[in-house]
């Protein structure tokens, strides 16, 4: 049941993938969620149970839409250049039009200065030390406009049985791994009650 099931999620997630385009569709402050590949994608993809392994959030700025995200390290990158890693989708804050003002829009530009060029968290660690792209999302949301987009996990509250999974957890953890550190996934985001998608 439990294959069905995650089956059916990524079948869903796959039919509303697409590529991304510079449009005017997009608004500042929209949140964009990207399948890329490699296994610790992948591994993503299965304690998680979705599609969407990577997001960031899109900013218009000089004539082309950008994406604030955090890899190695963190940084902004052009829709084009993210396109090229992957399809996906992008949702937006309901009641963005009210919510996501130009002040807003500022303090969440801000608030990235204060994560940006930082080192992309591998062990997913939830101090600001070294940040991971989903970290970055749901910190930007909360720490400069106090919306949070959802409420932060532990590890031990996603699905860690898959071998692939163990084996990704041993490399980063070896025998200690923080069953109880406070976690957000792409897919947490990706499920907020609080988002909807671009109609």
């Amino acid at each position: 049941m439990k294959k069905i099931h995650i089956l059916l999620i990524v079948t869903v997630s796959f039919l509303l993938t697409t590529n991304f385009k510079q449009t005017t569709t997009y608004k500042d402050g929209d949140i964009i969620f990207q399948t890329t590949s490699g296994s610790t994608g992948k591994a993503i993809q299965l304690g998680t149970h979705s599609i969407y392994n990577h997001c960031g959030v899109l900013f218009f700025e000089n004539n082309t839409w950008m994406v604030y995200e955090a890899v190695q390290p963190v940084s902004k990158i052009s829709l084009t250049q993210f396109n090229d890693r992957g399809k996906g989708v992008v949702k937006r804050l309901k009641n963005a039009d009210s919510i996501l003002t130009k002040k807003a829009i500022d303090k969440l530009k801000a608030m990235f200065k204060t994560y940006e060029n930082k080192n992309y968290d591998e062990a997913y660690n939830w101090s600001d030390d070294k940040i991971y792209c989903s970290e970055l999302v749901y910190k930007l949301y909360f720490n400069a406009l106090q919306i949070q987009l959802c409420k932060p996990r532990t590890l031990g509250d996603f699905d860690l049985s898959n071998s692939l999974v163990k084996e990704k957890l041993n490399e980063k953890y070896g025998n200690h791994i923080p069953l109880n550190e406070p976690m957000v996934a792409p897919s947490d985001i990706f499920n907020s009650s609080i988002l909807d998608f671009l109609k």
